[in-house]
């Protein structure tokens, strides 16, 4: 997505990165939508909507009346695929120090500053 995130697209990005990062865990409530909406002075529409499209994508279960849970939140989504990934160089065959040695080689590549597009 380029440019500029709207304001909800900005919320549902923190909370995915959030739950990504094992922040928040599986079954914990979220902040109501007013509460939420109150704390970072926005429309509580706006905390609906991220809410509604967290769902969606399978990140929070919302429950009428009770609130907003993780859904995924707490299984290490993102260190789960990186295990995955790492299990891939291993049945490939990849010792040890060969994926140590790439895993430099990648993070060096993205020391070097970037180009403006």
């Amino acid at each position: 997505m380029g440019g500029k995130l709207n304001v909800y697209e900005r919320l549902m990005e923190e909370f995915k990165r959030l739950i990504d990062l094992g922040a928040l865990k599986y079954g914990e409530k979220l902040p109501s939508c007013r509460a939420l909406a109150t704390e970072r002075g926005i429309n509580p529409n706006t905390v609906e909507r991220a809410y509604s499209e967290l769902e969606a994508e399978g990140y929070i279960h919302i429950l009428p009346k009770k609130g907003a849970y993780v859904e995924k939140g707490g299984d290490g989504r993102r260190s789960e695929e990186i295990r995955k990934q790492l299990r891939l160089f291993r049945t490939a065959g990849a010792t040890k120090e060969e994926v140590l040695l790439l895993l430099e080689e990648a993070y060096a590549e993205g020391e070097e500053p970037k180009e403006e597009v």
